[in-house]
C-alpha cells in the first residue's frame, strides 16, 4: 500500500544512514576497490605463470620439434593428415587441409608420449554433449627422441606417461627386473635416477620414464618385489637383483619432497654411505 502522507517511507531511514556513510568514507572505500582489483590482477597474472603455462618456462622455451604425423578422428572417420609441433607455446597439428589447432600446455590435462604415438587428454568438453574431455590421439611418422619427450613432459607439469625413456641418462642404480603384467610380462631394468625412475625393455610401448612428479608412492613388501605407483599407472617388478633400502628410502623422500610443490623444492643429491648399498637388502 502507498504510504500515508506524513508517514516516512521504511527505507528512507536506511538510505539516509548509507548516504551518510558513502559522505564519509567515500575515500576509504573507493581506495579498497582499487585495491582488490590490482589484487585480482595479480593473482591472474601468477596464475599465467604457474607450471604449465608458456609464460617465462624455461623448459618450454627450449622445445621445437615436428614430425609428419596422422590425427585419428572417431570410429568411420577419416584421419587427418598434417604436421605435429611441438614448440615453446604447447602442441599444435597443422591439416593438409589448413586446420590448425594447438593446446597450450596450461590446457593438457595429461599426455601419452611413445616413440611413435603421443595422445593429448585435454580439459575441452567432448561434443555432442558425451561426458567427459576431448582426447587427441596421433601417429608420428618420426620418432620423438627421449630429451623432447621428457621435455614435453616437464612442460606439461602435471602427471603423465612416458613411454620413451633415455637409456643412456645417468643413473645411480641399475636393477634388471621383470614387469608383471595381466597378459604375460616382459623383462627389462630399472634405472633409479637423480630425477626420476626409469623402466627399459625392449619390448613396444612397456618402457617407462616417471619424473618424481609422475609417482605417488613406491613400496618394496619384500626383498623379491617393488611396486611402483604412479597417477597415470602402476607397475609390479620383480627384482632380480636386491635394492638397497637406503635407495630405496632417498627415492621415496624425493616423491614426497616434490608433491608439496608444483615449483619444485630443492632436491637433495644421492649418496653412497655404504659399501654395496645399491645392492643391499630393504631392511
Amino acid at each position: 500500500m502507498p504510504a500515508q502522507a506524513g508517514e516516512e517511507h521504511p527505507n528512507t531511514e536506511t538510505l539516509l544512514m548509507f548516504s551518510g556513510v558513502w559522505t564519509r568514507y567515500k575515500s576509504v572505500i573507493l581506495l579498497s576497490a582499487i585495491a582488490i582489483a590490482l589484487s585480482g590482477i595479480a593473482m591472474a597474472a601468477q596464475a599465467a605463470r604457474q607450471p604449465g603455462s608458456s609464460l617465462d618456462h624455461p623448459v618450454a622455451a627450449s622445445l621445437h620439434w615436428e614430425s609428419p604425423a596422422r590425427m585419428h578422428r572417431a570410429l568411420f572417420a577419416p584421419s587427418n593428415h598434417g604436421t605435429l609441433l611441438i614448440d615453446g607455446n604447447g602442441v599444435e597439428f597443422r591439416g593438409e587441409n589448413k586446420h590448425s589447432q594447438r593446446w597450450a600446455f596450461s590446457e593438457i590435462q595429461a599426455a601419452f608420449i611413445a616413440p611413435h604415438r603421443l595422445t593429448l587428454k585435454t580439459y575441452l568438453n567432448r561434443s555432442l554433449h558425451r561426458p567427459g574431455e576431448r582426447t587427441y590421439r596421433f601417429s608420428l611418422a618420426q620418432a620423438v627422441p627421449p630429451a623432447v619427450a621428457a621435455r614435453l613432459a616437464e612442460a606439461v607439469a602435471r602427471p603423465s606417461q612416458n613411454a620413451d625413456p633415455d637409456p643412456d641418462a645417468p643413473a645411480i642404480a641399475t636393477i634388471p627386473v621383470r614387469h608383471r603384467s595381466l597378459a604375460s610380462g616382459t623383462n627389462g631394468v630399472l634405472r633409479i635416477r637423480q630425477d626420476g625412475i626409469d623402466y627399459v625393455t625392449s619390448s613396444k610401448d612397456d618402457s617407462r620414464s616417471w619424473r618424481w612428479t609422475d609417482l605417488q608412492t613406491v613400496s618394496k613388501p619384500d626383498p623379491y618385489h617393488l611396486f611402483v605407483f604412479g597417477f597415470r599407472d602402476t607397475y609390479t617388478f620383480d627384482l632380480k637383483a636386491p635394492l638397497s633400502g637406503k635407495l630405496l628410502d632417498w627415492a621415496s623422500d624425493e616423491i614426497f619432497a616434490h608433491s608439496q610443490s608444483v615449483n619444485g623444492p630443492a632436491v637433495t643429491t644421492f649418496r653412497e654411505t655404504e659399501p654395496g648399498a645399491a645392492g643391499g637388502r630393504h631392511e
